[in-house]
């Protein structure tokens, strides 16, 4: 990182506060934005927590190719990996695993 400076000149920007550049600079936005999305980014991510559902069932394709890429991954080495398929993968990864280890905060159970 010699001789390089990194300028984050939105990071303590909000919400509104970036809506409101792009209105004033008459910039425009995503179209998923207008779509009900309210990040843009990979379909699946896991920051997207429960609006993952919204994004697979519009995108159906790629959750098949999630699907797959687990199939793929668990044929590689599939005594590293407790699932049997990639669908028992993939529920992990969208948190439907019973078995899937969860942070427990304060009293929550």
């Amino acid at each position: 990182m010699r001789a390089k400076t990194v300028v984050n000149p939105i990071i303590d920007w909000s919400e509104t506060d970036v809506w409101d550049y792009l209105h004033d600079c008459d910039c425009q936005s995503n179209p998923l934005y207008q779509c009900g999305f309210d990040r843009v980014g990979c379909i699946g991510c896991p920051m997207a927590d429960k609006k993952r559902y919204m994004e697979f069932r519009r995108y159906p394709k790629y959750k098949e190719m999630y699907i797959k890429a687990f199939d793929r991954m668990i044929a590689a080495d599939p005594s590293r990996y407790r699932w049997k398929n990639g669908q028992e993968c993939f529920e992990w990864w969208m948190g439907e695993d019973p078995n899937q280890i969860r942070l427990i905060l304060g009293d929550e159970i």
